[in-house]
């Protein structure tokens, strides 16, 4: 059973029309529709009403445990993250309560293109969730919980800055780039995760910190158009 078909089963467990879900999570009836079709994945917000109406945030990302929550005591966290592969997150850290939120995370695929050249395409099913503290995300990263999302580093074309498999927090309320920075960003069908540098022409420098590997390439000013930027790299969880 996917995400999809976990969310729909939710929906018919209260009774509810699409249009009257996704109200009651704060979206559009449209939206919650896309969830149910795989066309679009559920946000922070959505994933914290879900887990306020009692909905165990384990079974609804990876379909293990219940549906429902139980009552069963949580671990207290430390600041920072969780992920939530531990179903003892419970309701008092997290969904509606104060002290912690979810951020959706994605994975960047990586596939063979034509003649052997790898490329990336973004997988658009959500992998799973962590949960950050609150007043981390509000106080020290001072980011807005509702425009976030995390993936995971695939490969080594930021190295030494991150590692594959680090996981890259993204603040999606920066879609554009503002001087230079780190940015998860598309390239027609191709997801990357590149340092950005604006040039006074409009043409934009896309590197990687390994550029023996991965040499920079310049877009002109005409084709920063294709450049679509999902969010700024605000944060990093890795391995020393």
């Amino acid at each position: 059973m996917s995400v999809a078909e976990r969310l729909t089963r939710i929906r018919r467990f209260l009774g509810l029309s699409q249009k009257d879900m996704g109200k009651r999570v704060g979206v559009s009836g449209t939206t919650w529709q896309n969830y149910e079709l795989e066309n679009a994945a559920p946000n922070a917000h959505v994933l914290a009403h879900l887990s306020g109406e009692g909905f165990d945030m384990n079974w609804v990302l990876t379909g293990q445990g219940e549906m429902r929550k139980s009552a069963a005591p949580a671990r207290r966290q430390d600041r920072g993250f969780a992920e939530l592969a531990q179903p003892e997150l419970a309701r008092d850290q997290a969904g509606d309560a104060p002290s912690h939120i979810f951020v959706p995370r994605y994975t960047l695929r990586i596939v063979e293109g034509a003649g052997g050249a790898r490329m990336r395409v973004e997988e658009r099913s959500l992998l799973d969730a962590i949960a950050f503290r609150r007043d981390f995300i509000e106080t020290e990263l001072k980011a807005d919980p509702a425009r976030l999302l995390a993936v995971e580093m695939p490969d080594d074309s930021m190295m030494p800055t991150f590692s594959a498999g680090d996981i890259l927090l993204a603040d999606t309320s920066e879609p554009k780039a503002r001087g230079g920075g780190i940015y998860v960003l598309t390239i027609g069908s191709t997801l990357l995760v590149r340092r950005l540098q604006m040039k006074i022409d409009g043409s934009v420098i896309v590197s990687s910190d390994n550029a023996t590997r991965y040499p920079p390439e310049e877009i002109g000013k005409d084709d920063a158009a294709s450049l679509n930027i999902l969010g700024r790299v605000i944060w990093r969880s890795g391995r020393m």
